[in-house]
């Protein structure tokens, strides 16, 4: 590859051609994640349906991703991680291509419900995948390439979705998002190969549950972390577009706003990444929970779209070392004949704060305002950095008292 500087060169060929195949499936999945950033807008704006059915409809969705975790890291690690996230992404483009027919608030909601529970079923297939294909020590960045291919496809995905819904209409969100589930899982599953361990595929596989995983105590600590980053996270989708429409932001500026957060990632993570585990995992992630939380709550400073902006900038950051390096820390806790269920249960405490956070979040705003919203989120940043430091203390523990190979 003469064309490419030497970097990108050694980039690529660390890492199999198998890798690179997932990372590109899932770059076409998010280039057209255009419905969910807009939700919000497009349940009251177009369909008119209040804040209480609005929070229903977001809650079904977050349900839908509890059941998704479980039931996704069970079939990753029985059924197999190519077919998981192949049904997943067929079965998310069916709901979605009804949900853009559906104008009653209580089949809505029904709808949202199994959206989530089928849609999101590839993303522990997804991680378990990326730890079969990588060395323990290359997991963190390839958790990093994860996140800027998701970001990368985040940067353009709302520009594109923000401008349908203003010159074109919304239905075509749901169109454009069915569209690319379909094309990213005829990418896999027509070039990528199931990476699942020999021993699973032979089905001799010793015992275990997903409770034997909530039995780790090393890894109880970052299930509650993730449960409060992912309250936050959450109102990026929900809370957030009517706090900035409030401030007079419209649907095309909202949209580009929302895309700063996936360009910043894509220019800072590849290069940020690396540098941030020299320094050290278990020292970086509660800084940067603290750094993701608090900048977020910041938004109820900001009332202009370049205020909004310098505030997505200052959390951007710490998302940027959050994802990879917790998805890193799961890879390395999971026993290999679980690495679906530890990652589909680390996916599951994030889908319950999409179950809790949309009408937190949206009942906070409407009830106690923007400084009741985000006093919310910024004790949530003190919750998460405890028990991250908490997990980090444990597993230093357990490595002192393991004894020598």
């Amino acid at each position: 590859m003469p064309f490419l500087p030497k970097h990108f060169a050694a980039m690529f060929r660390s890492f199999p051609r198998s890798f690179w195949l997932l990372i590109a499936g899932m770059f076409v999945n998010r280039l057209g994640a255009f419905v969910l950033p807009f939700l919000a807008i497009y349940l009251r704006e177009h369909e008119g349906f209040g804040t209480a059915e609005v929070a229903r409809i977001l809650m079904g969705w977050g349900l839908g991703c509890v059941v998704a975790g479980v039931v996704g890291g069970q079939l990753t690690d029985r059924w197999g991680r190519k077919a998981t996230m192949v049904l997943s992404l067929c079965g998310g483009a069916a709901v979605l291509l009804a949900l853009v027919h559906t104008h009653d608030a209580l089949l809505f909601a029904a709808l949202a419900l199994v959206l989530g529970s089928v849609a999101e079923l590839y993303r522990p297939a997804v991680a378990a995948t990326i730890s079969d294909l990588t060395a323990p020590h290359q997991r963190a960045q390839a958790f990093a390439y994860l996140t800027w291919a998701y970001n990368l496809g985040f940067a353009i995905s709302p520009v594109i979705a923000g401008w349908c819904a203003k010159h074109v209409g919304f239905a075509w969100l749901f169109y454009g998002d069915a569209a690319t589930m379909l094309l990213a899982a005829a990418v896999l599953a027509l070039f990528l190969p199931e990476t699942r361990p020999k021993l699973l595929s032979s089905g001799s596989q010793p015992a275990f549950r997903s409770l034997d995983a909530l039995r780790d105590r090393r890894f109880q600590p970052l299930l509650l972390a993730a449960f409060a980053i992912g309250l936050v996270m959450i109102q990026f989708a929900t809370s957030l577009g009517p706090l900035l429409r409030g401030d007079g932001i419209d649907l095309e500026t909202f949209g580009r706003i929302s895309a700063v957060n996936g360009l910043l990632i894509v220019l800072v993570q590849p290069w940020l990444v690396p540098r941030l585990e020299q320094w050290g995992r278990y020292r970086v992630i509660p800084l940067a929970a603290l750094l993701f939380c608090g900048g977020f709550a910041l938004h109820a400073t900001a009332d202009t779209a370049w205020m909004h902006v310098a505030v997505l900038a200052s959390w951007t950051l710490g998302e940027v070392a959050i994802f990879p390096l917790c998805n890193a820390v799961v890879s390395e806790l999971a026993p290999e004949s679980a690495r679906g269920r530890y990652q589909g249960l680390y996916w599951m405490a994030w889908a319950c704060s999409n179950v809790v956070g949309p009408p937190v979040g949206l009942l906070l705003l409407a009830e106690t305002g923007e400084l009741g919203w985000a006093l919310f989120l910024a004790a949530l940043g003190f919750v998460a950095a405890f028990a991250l430091l908490v997990m980090a203390r444990r597993i230093r523990a357990e490595a002192r008292t393991r004894p020598l190979a």
